[in-house]
């Protein structure tokens, strides 16, 4: 699924605008900002180009703390 992705390190490390928006799309990239929670939560559902795949597929998602108090 990855390697679909293409070179994700040189994309990061280059940090284009261009080519991040790229990935993120790739990626189905979603932030989502809690405010009363001081958080940000991940999801990313990458998308996958293989018939081998089989079953359902799920959502990544994460939480960002912005505690800031560290």
């Amino acid at each position: 699924m990855i390697d679909s992705l293409g070179d994700v390190r040189a994309t990061l490390a280059d940090a284009r605008p261009a080519s991040l928006s790229r990935l993120y799309q790739q990626l189905r990239l979603q932030l989502r900002y809690q405010p009363d929670e001081r958080a940000v939560y991940v999801t990313a559902q990458p998308r996958v180009d293989s018939a081998r795949v089989r079953g359902g597929s799920c959502a990544l998602t994460t939480r960002l703390s912005l505690d800031r108090t560290r």
